[in-house]
């Protein structure tokens, strides 16, 4: 039945109009009783505001506003007035539901052709709501797309795939309406059928007068719906229900539609055109070219130039000033840097995500911990979280505990695993029983009580693993939470906003728990339930409205509905203007526009026409900008910026940049620097800043005074000529490296394996009486070398074992590092009378310079010299990878010198340098000789000079970062305190 009453499209000339129209139906209408939709919270923020700037003019001190609301506050406040009020299902209630009814329609022989994972099940539910949204019914859904499918299904493979997914659709939204309907509660679709079976029912009814300011889901994805129309044509009670449009949005296809989705709906016309603003754009180019649009870098400069522009030449009010955009995330980030930076005051009804608040990131530690069944890394991140509190016997687990863990370990190779996790865990509880007299702050302690804590919480959330049902893996994590989380201080500037946080986030946990609880308790795979939870907490948001005056930050379908003399649009790049619609991921267009789904033209259509609407909404001026870079890549400009050229807008050209310092940051960081833009302890900062020595002094590029002579490592002495600073934070500051984590040996670990496997070789080769290797005996040297090296390779984790017997003992492929050191000694010849291994070389050495021979106290210890026969040494040393540079190469240079002077006398002879080189496992020939390029001679005096001249760095104590080559920094272990004034930031 369809109830008598006023049913009008008003036409308005532009969004102006609108919004008189509107001011003016309440001077006539009954505001309590009438309701006025638009698009979200922030359009109806706009819109009081609105409101209340047009009515509270001369003596007026009041106006009474009607109800305005967002569809979804429609159906709401709808359902409220039904009697008796009929309960509401949650949007989490239906998700269950609808993952039920997907399960039971493929066991019921109407599988889903794919595997129904919880990210495509949100995505079948919304598509069924879109369906029903459209006016479409099961069986008609079932109708159209079978009778469109089946006929090519036997011969077209996709045809017969959406002809299978066709089907279990339509059983799984069948079962889905059956179990609806026996909760005896509604969703909106429901809902919608009571409200429009309720005639001659005694109800309450909210309004006789509807408002609707949102043209349809083809024209804006916040619009009505077709099942929306027909329910106010057919909704008891309602008297009058305007349909207000401009004309640009009508033009563009919605006038059509609209007509037919209201049949006998009637027109008027309102208003007229208001007064074009000035289009503020950049002055021509020096080749004379002329553009209507300002170009920014990126997000951030296009909101500095606002604040430039406002400080330079803003003509109108603070509070008549806007800044709109599509996306308003970004923009609301960056806002509450850049306005308080240049002391612009601005006001934004926010829509910030709740995924983004510290409480729901902390959350993530704990989903991550479960989800890598406790990897070092989330051990880490859960344990020194300070959103989380852990104890062990009694005391809270702090840093250095948490740091002692970590050491622990990394050292132990841990890549995490409960049972593993558990076991480390008992053998720490063991030892701290056991080992009585150890020291309860030792490092082994720390570490061994963390393990205990870590396995504890691992304990703890066992139920959210293993749950025998939804809700009890939800409970364990609600009841996890209650006992390790930390509450803010009362004093904390963060604490209400931590608090709503908690709320939203303990709501979302609860209202799932509950609603597993109520239609499917079954338990649900720990990867799903997880993913589930993040999706519901990611789609949350917060609406805090930030500031009460000055400049307002406002997103487009906000934005029409302000009053507003200057306004300025932002973010104009293709992925933002026009507004990305949502497409179907199951089936193609041409199939869904039988079922009523707007074409892709007509969406471009009506966002254009929304486009022009914005560049005419402001009283006085409107400019837009676009950028250029996002994340370091460049970005395409929106195709909407053609369009200022056609809205027949008169210019205005900006003048050029002053170069006028408008930023608190500008005031500090140019010279001169401006104190008096700072006060109170931000100015007494500035004057300690600016009282401190200057940055020229030695003191902040490396300089750290004398330092008395030393036992120096020759390898340190390599250090230092890669970098000084390097030197600096290992042997003086004593900083441990920053590694990233390895799977397997770590290169240091794999080079220490390769030279114990190498030792024992040579040492039970030798003691066999065994001397040079040679073409003759190399097959007994490869076989001794290979039972060697398995009985090292069984000390190994058996997880590390094969990649590093390929290493030494090669494949099919390679030929291993054993083959290519045997080969290199064939190549050199020469008979070896003895080798030293692992050879220590320690004392006062003497070294030449140009004033005479010099003492250096020393420590070293060579891989391997070989004494040949002829009264000559050969020394080696081993290399993974490639030989060093000669450049900085110190070890063989200094090692021949060292060596001679040690083995003075040694089976009675005197012994010189014969050869040297590197055995580089990664260079095309393994033998790399030191001399290569020049003579031995001067290959040795060269090291023996750049050894001493490190020295003598190291003494007079200047240690710059300044690497022998800025690539090296990529590998360094301490980027987190070198300032690389070498090279800037690169």
């Amino acid at each position: 039945m369809i109830t008598p009453r006023i049913t009008r499209l008003v036409r308005v000339p532009d969004l102006q109009g609108l919004q008189a129209f509107i001011t003016r139906c309440l001077e006539t209408a009954d505001a309590r009783a009438t309701a006025v939709i638009v698009p979200n919270r922030s359009a109806a923020e706009a819109l009081r505001d609105t409101i209340e700037t047009r009515c509270l003019t001369g003596e007026s001190q009041a106006v009474m506003l009607p109800d305005l609301l967002t569809r979804d506050e429609l159906y709401e406040r709808l359902r409220a007035r039904l009697a008796p009020v009929p309960g509401r299902l949650s949007d989490y209630e239906r998700e269950v539901i609808f993952r039920r009814c997907a399960i039971d329609a493929s066991e019921q022989g109407a599988p889903a052709p794919f595997r129904l994972r919880a990210g495509l099940l949100v995505e079948l539910l919304s598509f069924y709501d879109e369906l029903r949204r459209r006016d479409r019914t099961v069986p008609a859904f079932d109708r159209l797309l079978t009778g469109s499918l089946e006929p090519s299904a036997e011969s077209d493979r996709g045809a017969e795939r959406l002809l299978r997914l066709t089907r279990f659709l339509t059983v799984a939204f069948t079962i889905f309406e059956e179990r609806i309907a026996a909760t005896d509660r509604v969703d909106e679709h429901r809902l919608r059928a009571l409200l429009i079976g309720s005639a001659g029912r005694e109800t309450a009814w909210a309004y006789r007068h509807v408002i609707v300011t949102v043209p349809d889901q083809a024209a804006d994805p916040r619009g009505f719906w077709p099942a929306d129309y027909d329910l106010l044509a057919r909704l008891p009670r309602l008297d009058r229900l305007d349909i207000v449009a401009t004309e640009n949005v009508l033009a563009a296809g919605f006038h059509q539609r609209i007509h037919d989705a209201l049949p006998e709906i009637e027109e008027e016309r309102f208003g007229t055109p208001a007064a074009l603003p000035v289009l503020a754009a950049p002055g021509p180019d020096p080749d004379g070219e002329a553009r209507r649009w300002i170009v920014c870098r990126d997000r951030e400069e296009e909101l500095a130039d606002v604040a430039r522009s406002l400080k330079r030449q803003g003509c109108c009010p603070l509070d008549r000033t806007a800044v709109v955009f599509q996306r308003p995330l970004p923009y609301l980030y960056l806002a509450r840097q850049v306005f308080p930076d240049a002391e612009i005051p601005y006001q934004a009804f926010d829509a910030l995500p709740l995924a983004a608040e510290p409480f729901a990131a902390a959350l993530d530690l704990v989903f991550s911990f479960v989800m890598s069944e406790g990897t070092r890394a989330s051990i880490v991140e859960l344990l020194a979280s300070p959103h989380w509190s852990f104890e062990i016997d009694g005391r809270p687990i702090g840093r250095d505990d948490v740091a002692a863990v970590d050491a622990r370990l990394k050292d132990l190779k841990y890549a995490g695993g409960w049972e593993r996790l558990d076991s480390l865990a008992a053998a720490a509880s063991t030892a701290a029983e056991t080992d009585i007299g150890a020291r309860r702050d030792s490092k082994a302690a720390r570490a061994g009580g963390t393990l205990r804590a870590a396995a504890a919480a691992g304990m703890e959330l066992r139920a959210l693993r293993e749950g025998d049902s939804a809700s009890s893996q939800l409970s364990s994590l609600v009841a996890f939470m209650a006992a390790h989380e930390c509450l803010p201080g009362q004093d904390l500037p963060g604490r209400d906003a931590h608090l709503r946080a908690r709320s939203a986030v303990l709501g979302v946990l609860e209202s799932l728990r509950d609603a597993h609880r109520a239609h499917d308790d079954r338990p649900v795979p720990i990867a799903d339930l997880l993913a589930t939870v993040r999706r519901w907490i990611g789609s949350q948001t917060f609406s805090p409205r930030t500031g009460a005056n000055g400049m307002m930050l406002m997103d487009a379908p906000g934005a029409a509905y302000a009053d507003i003399d200057d306004l300025r649009l932002v973010g104009l790049v293709d992925a933002d203007w026009p507004e990305r619609s949502r497409r179907s991921i199951f089936y193609p267009a041409q199939l869904l526009a039988q079922l009523g789904w707007p074409s892709e033209a007509d969406r471009l259509a009506a966002a254009r026409a929304r486009f022009h609407d914005l560049l005419r909404l402001p009283r006085v001026r409107v400019s837009a900008s676009t950028f250029t870079l996002e994340d370091d890549a460049i970005v395409p400009a929106s195709v909407f910026l053609e369009e200022i050229d056609h809205a027949g807008l008169p210019v205005q050209h900006l003048p050029p940049a002053d170069g006028a310092r408008v930023f608190l940051h500008e005031a500090l960081a140019e010279e001169p620097t401006a104190a008096s833009a700072l006060d109170g302890a931000s100015l007494e900062w500035l004057t300690l800043r600016a009282s401190r020595s200057p940055g020229t002094g030695l003191a902040y590029h490396g300089t750290a005074g004398p330092r008395e002579a030393a036992v120096y490592s020759v390898s340190s002495l390599e250090r230092y000529l890669e970098c000084p600073f390097k030197y600096f934070a290992a042997h003086v500051l004593r900083l441990r490296e920053e590694r990233a984590d390895e799977s397997g040996l770590t290169p240091q670990e794999r080079g220490q394996f390769l030279h114990e496997v190498f030792e024992a070789f040579f040492t039970e080769w030798q003691a066999s009486g065994r001397r040079t290797i040679t073409n003759d005996n190399l097959g007994d040297a490869v076989k001794l070398f290979e039972a060697i090296a398995e009985r090292h390779l069984a000390t190994l984790p058996e997880s590390d074992r094969a990649l590093e017997r390929t290493h030494l003992l090669g494949s099919a492929a390679a030929a291993g590092l054993a083959e290519r050191a045997f080969a290199f000694e064939i190549e050199q010849g020469g008979d070896v009378v003895e080798r030293l291994l692992e050879h220590e070389l320690q004392g006062g050495f003497q070294f030449q310079t140009g004033t005479g021979a010099r003492s250096v106290q020393l420590r070293a210890k060579a891989d391997r010299i070989d004494l040949m026969a002829d009264g000559t040494i050969r020394v080696v040393d081993y290399k993974l990878g490639k030989a060093p540079k000669p450049a900085r190469a110190l070890q063989l240079p200094v090692y021949g010198i060292c060596a001679q002077q040690s083995l003075e006398g040694h089976r009675g002879r005197t012994w010189t340098l014969g050869r040297a080189g590197y055995v580089a496992f990664r260079e095309k020939n393994a033998f790399v000789a030191l001399g290569a390029s020049s003579s031995l001679d001067e290959a040795v005096a060269a090291g023996q000079q750049r050894m001493l001249a490190a020295v003598d760095g190291i003494e007079r104590g200047e240690f710059p970062p300044n690497p022998d080559e800025p690539f090296l920094c990529s590998r360094c272990g301490y980027p987190s305190v070198c300032r690389k004034d070498y090279v800037g930031d690169d």
